[in-house]
């Protein structure tokens, strides 16, 4: 096995160079043809997206986070990712998505991201599922009872009742109606693995997964009265219900989990150095997180990914002082004074669109004609830096939007907005 090591955006290793017109290279999640601005040229290289992914039979490709980036706190970036129903919604096979049908790739330079997005995606899950309510369902049971009920086992009562003289006793098989269910068993056997991985991710001094021990914690108590005695095969097909639609990914989830550690719960809380092939989209996590950020500290006023006439623009802030319009650019070369000339002409048609002026509260088609919508641009940041949404202060107001204007453009801006940072104790460790 050979595992070759790049950045977002690296081209490819040379010894791929050869074999890149082969059937190999088709379809590939974390690489793809990129042609130059000028489009005299081409060639592969890895784009927005981290993970790891075979190439071919013997050779496997890893792509891990641009420089800058490798200090980020994850578990706290994921959390704030997952708390929006968007970020449940959209999280497995938008955001990420893992495949246990080809085997591992030994490497553990993602273990730090794999493990905490699996844990902190499936909790956001269950903690949804907790607040609706467990799902019940007819179980079927069996005991020696007092009374009849259901329907009486003759040979199993015959032997553990009339033959010792328990005339008091009849042994029944009946249905009833209960949290103890299939899906919920797994739920909880899988909770019970996520217990022992925060509880690693906290020996290594994680902060971050105190509040995600917090969650979990709740979520344990919500499954309290049931068992965590389950295999995968009992739960081969769950059945779609409207009134439990988080059950259906939560068991994906659950799934995975299982599998990552071979359904060996010693093995959740030790180290592994294999991965299994996956991809993150970066460029979506970032978004997401963002939106998590921006929800927590405005709530109703942010329309995410409304729809109109000229796309959805990722973010509309609602106000009738200051509507804005603001999109995500996972793009850190804003932060050095640079601008993509595209990003610019993609924000100034929505800040002309008249579906995006109506919905920020600009109804007159006067009004309209003469309105001139602030567009955001953000992008992230791992440092510390002067003008940032930090949750703390309005981070939407027009004197910080001054602070940080595209100068050569009239109504644009340019945000940083800071990532979750590790200590300098804790990225060493990990």
């Amino acid at each position: 096995m050979e595992v070759h090591r790049i950045q977002e955006h690296d081209r490819l290793p040379e010894c791929f160079r050869p074999d890149c017109w082969t059937e190999a290279f088709r379809n590939k999640n974390l690489f793809r043809w990129m042609v130059s601005p000028e489009g005299r040229c081409g060639e592969y290289s890895a784009y927005y997206r981290i993970g790891a992914e075979w190439v071919d039979d013997e050779r496997a490709l890893v792509v891990a986070p641009k420089v800058g980036m490798e200090e980020i706190d994850w578990p706290a970036m994921l959390m704030r990712c997952f708390d929006t129903e968007e970020g449940c919604t959209d999280g497995l096979g938008n955001i990420y998505n893992i495949d246990f049908a080809v085997p591992p790739i030994r490497d553990a330079t993602l273990q730090n991201i794999l493990t905490p997005l699996l844990v902190v995606h499936f909790v956001g899950i269950v903690r949804r599922i907790v607040n609706r309510g467990l799902k019940r369902d007819y179980v079927q049971q069996e005991g020696d009872l007092s009374r009849v009920r259901g329907r009486i086992g003759f040979l199993q009562n015959f032997r553990r009742n009339i033959i010792i003289g328990r005339a008091d006793r009849v042994f029944c098989r009946y249905s009833e109606l209960s949290v103890n269910t299939c899906e919920n068993r797994l739920i909880k056997r899988a909770l019970l693995f996520a217990e022992r991985i925060v509880g690693r991710m906290l020996d290594q001094g994680q902060q971050s997964a105190v509040m995600l021990q917090g969650r979990l914690n709740g979520c344990l108590a919500a499954f309290a009265e049931v068992d965590d005695r389950v295999e995968l095969w009992e739960v081969r097909r769950n059945k779609r219900n409207k009134l439990y639609r988080e059950y259906e990914e939560a068991v994906k989830l659950a799934k995975m989990i299982l599998r990552r550690y071979d359904n060996s719960i010693d093995r959740a809380s030790a180290e592994k150095h294999t991965i299994p092939a996956f991809w993150i989209d970066m460029s979506l996590l970032y978004e997401h997180y963002v939106l998590g950020v921006l929800r927590k500290a405005y709530g109703p006023k942010i329309l995410y990914q409304a729809n109109v006439t000229t796309g959805k623009p990722d973010f509309l802030y609602v106000d009738e002082e200051r509507p804005l319009i603001l999109d995500t650019k996972y793009k850190p070369r804003y932060g050095a004074g640079r601008f993509d000339v595209e990003d610019i002409r993609q924000l100034a048609g929505y800040a002309r669109d008249r579906k995006a002026l109506k919905k920020l509260g600009i109804q007159e088609a006067e009004e309209q004609s003469s309105a001139v919508v602030p567009c955001v641009i953000i992008y992230p940041e791992v440092q510390d830096i002067d003008v940032k949404f930090d949750g703390s202060r309005s981070p939407i107001d027009q004197v910080r939007l001054e602070v940080a204007p595209i100068e050569e453009l009239v109504g644009f801006y340019r945000m940083g907005f800071p990532l979750p940072v590790l200590s300098a104790g804790v990225a060493e460790r990990l």
